[in-house]
């Protein structure tokens, strides 16, 4: 009974092990090693994790295109980047846009021959599923961890400095070099982009959803990313207790509005220094990164319901968001 069970044990993890291999063979042509061709003096790590910069990895996503997507943290403002497939031939890169609040990077290699990864569908993950980490850290090998898809909707103050959303953490180990590489399912589909790995907690490694990166390369290919915004400058405030009890609110902060942008939809509403923002859309605002996440899925040129309160007074105005049209 021991030794059947043993063999049983035994041909679940040759049946896993090549499984893992095969995905890993399959999508690793496509990922690819990407090095900023000019390095900035003082740049360093960010965040908690172990992304290195001027230096990562990238994937291939669209072959005729010879487009590649990395972390903006990889490339920085370098406008060229080496990129070197695993077989160790190498080609020079142009990077076609950068956005700092996702950390992704699109970047442009000849076309013609490329091996492409195919990408996923990260609004249908579940926790718990097996879930392949790919990178290329030195060019001429690429080196993988397997894993499950531990959390999704986590969150990592990026770059930029604003909090990132929507996160896929895994228990993958990402290696340094790894940042920029391929979070792929059991099916070899690109399901993340990976970003960080939390050096003070054990099997966190943080990943950008594919669904988010495939938006964020379409509109880099365009011109760049275009978020809405408030117009305001402000920051974040408590609210006078006897205001909440009187109002009957379920926040204790707020943005307290140093000002509007001149000729903005917020100046053009009314919104006054002095006002506290505590809602967008019936969304709660307590602060800077809560009004960023209550803005995601809208455009520039939406129009929005303000709460905020003036003095005594609990107020309602209709906002025109901003942005770079």
């Amino acid at each position: 009974m021991a030794t059947s069970s043993l063999q049983d044990a035994a041909a679940f993890l040759e049946s896993y092990s090549n499984a893992v291999a095969a995905v890993a063979g399959a999508v690793s042509p496509a990922v690819v090693r990407v090095e900023a061709a000019r390095r900035h003096r003082g740049q360093r790590h960010w965040g908690p994790g172990r992304a290195r910069v001027g230096h990562g990895s990238g994937v291939v996503i669209d072959a005729d295109k010879g487009h590649v997507l990395t972390n903006f943290h990889v490339t920085r403002e370098s406008d060229k980047v080496a990129v070197t497939f695993g077989d160790g031939k190498e080609v020079e890169g142009d990077v076609l846009g950068v956005d700092a609040v996702s950390d992704l990077a699109l970047v442009k290699i000849p076309a013609g021959g490329l091996p492409a990864a195919a990408l996923g569908n990260s609004d249908s993950l579940k926790v718990g599923q097996v879930v392949i980490a790919l990178g290329n850290p030195d060019g001429n090998r690429v080196v993988a961890t397997a894993g499950i898809l531990s959390a999704i909707g986590m969150e990592l103050r990026g770059p930029s400095g604003h909090v990132m959303s929507g996160l896929i953490q895994t228990d993958a180990l990402f290696n340094p070099g790894m940042s920029g590489g391929a979070l792929v399912n059991a099916r070899g589909e690109v399901i993340g982009i990976n970003t960080a790995s939390m050096l003070e907690a054990q099997g966190i490694n943080l990943a950008i959803g594919v669904n988010t990166a495939r938006k964020i390369a379409v509109q880099l290919t365009a011109g760049g990313v275009k978020r809405p915004r408030l117009d305001i400058a402000g920051e974040r405030s408590r609210i006078y207790e006897g205001l909440t009890k009187h109002h009957k609110l379920d926040v204790t902060h707020g943005i307290l509005v140093h000002g509007a942008e001149e000729n903005s939809g917020a100046a053009a509403a009314g919104v006054q220094k002095g006002d506290i923002v505590i809602a967008v859309d019936d969304k709660p605002v307590q602060g800077v990164d809560d009004l960023h996440r209550a803005l995601q899925g809208y455009k520039v040129g939406d129009e929005v319901t303000v709460t905020l309160i003036r003095d005594l007074d609990l107020l309602k105005l209709k906002v025109k968001l901003g942005g770079d049209e």
